[in-house]
């Protein structure tokens, strides 16, 4: 593990970053929220074992997409205590500037919809495939 890939991941995690994977000259950043940015990532079929990862919010669900992505490590500016616990399970080293009990939703009235969903799901792949309905799901009603 190169500690200065996650020094570097956190130092690219700006107000307009949301989310840095990065390998030693190989960095990877997104400015969507949520779990977008690494179901995206899954999507294409990226691989980033050996890779060190930042992002704003590790809630239960992103936790399983980075099991997924394979990465060495994460670092979040918040994390609930359901993602650590996934991220204990699986083996990802990680680093955190705030732990809380749960991730909330956006008007702060009930957890996040994807930390509620993956509540019930033990397996990366499970959590995924659950993820992806319920996002295409979220974005028809938007249409």
């Amino acid at each position: 593990m190169n500690n200065q890939d996650i020094i570097h991941a956190r130092e690219l995690l700006t107000e307009d970053i949301t989310c840095v994977v990065c390998k030693g000259e190989d960095v990877l950043t997104s400015k969507d929220h949520g779990v977008k940015p690494l179901m995206t990532w899954i999507r294409e079929g990226k691989d980033f074992h050996g890779y060190s990862a930042a992002d704003r919010v590790i809630g239960r669900a992103a936790a399983f997409l980075y099991t997924i992505l394979g990465v060495t490590e994460v670092h979040a500016e918040l994390m609930s205590r359901n993602g650590l616990a996934v991220l204990e399970k699986y083996g990802i080293n990680y680093t955190y500037d705030s732990l809380i009990d749960n991730i909330l939703n956006q008007t702060k009235t009930d957890l996040c919809p994807m930390e509620k969903l993956t509540l019930q799901y033990e397996e990366p792949q499970e959590a995924y495939e659950a993820l992806k309905i319920k996002i295409a799901e979220l974005m028809k009603n938007k249409k």
